[in-house]
């Protein structure tokens, strides 16, 4: 087996981004963070949960700060999803690598990093998770079709020869973005991206970014899958109990 690949590659462990503070979706975040936004009569979070159980995750980690005491009371032990979880709490909001590198301890195998604000499908990580034990790459992400519009404000990724991803590039200048598919935010790492988390560089936003570690470890070798799926929706106004 390739070394970059560890020794297993079932993804059993799971980091959950779910620190953010909403700013855009104010005033429905003032109060509930937006993980606990609620989507058919249930928080957002759950979507993502019972994404991580079905796809066969025992153990996850979410890394929290805004109202982080309601998050914590609303997964408690994670049990409700046969998951064992724990907490991180980040200080100072800079970025979604530095979120990560704060638990970094956790990565001691394959693990899936997700955003807690997607509206996920029960099935959506079980399609990435089988197509990366396919593709027997190190490292995968769930890839989306943007409108050109949206890009400058979100990412466009660079194909290499091969099929794989040669690059990520985070919120491109107008006209430069390299395809019309973008990277959501949900990667399966190997525990070898723990060394890359040691030295974060900033973007030219002044933000850690979860990318320019992905494009330094793709940079020394270690294949980048991407599986394109359809965009996972996101809450907005209207999207509350009744569904939208």
């Amino acid at each position: 087996m390739n070394s970059l690949n560890g020794d297993s590659r079932e993804v059993k462990k799971a980091i959950v981004l779910a620190a953010g503070r909403g700013k855009r979706l104010r005033p429905y975040t003032d109060h509930t963070p937006k993980p606990l936004l609620l989507w058919h009569g249930r928080p957002l979070l759950h979507t993502t949960l019972t994404a991580l159980a079905n796809m066969g995750v025992s153990d996850v980690c979410l890394i929290i700060h805004y109202l982080a005491e309601q998050i914590e009371a609303f997964v408690g032990d994670g049990n409700a999803w046969g998951l064992s979880a724990c907490f991180v709490r980040q200080g100072v909001l800079n970025g979604t690598a530095t979120a990560v590198q704060l638990a970094a301890d956790f990565i001691d195998a394959p693990t899936v990093i997700v955003a807690a604000d997607y509206i996920l499908p029960p099935d959506y990580l079980q399609a990435l998770h089988a197509v990366y034990l396919e593709a027997g790459t190190p490292l995968a992400v769930s890839l989306k079709a943007l409108p050109e519009a949206e890009l400058s404000q979100r990412s466009s990724v660079r194909f290499a020869a091969d099929g794989t991803i040669a690059e990520v590039v985070e919120k491109p200048a107008t006209g430069q973005a390299p395809s019309q598919v973008g990277a959501s935010l949900i990667y399966i790492v190997p525990p070898q991206i723990c060394s890359y988390l040691s030295e974060l560089t900033a973007s030219p936003r002044g933000e850690y970014e979860l990318p320019t570690v992905i494009n330094r470890m793709v940079q020394d070798g270690y294949k980048l899958f991407g599986l394109r799926q359809p965009a996972p929706a996101e809450w907005h106004p209207g999207r509350g109990e009744a569904g939208g």
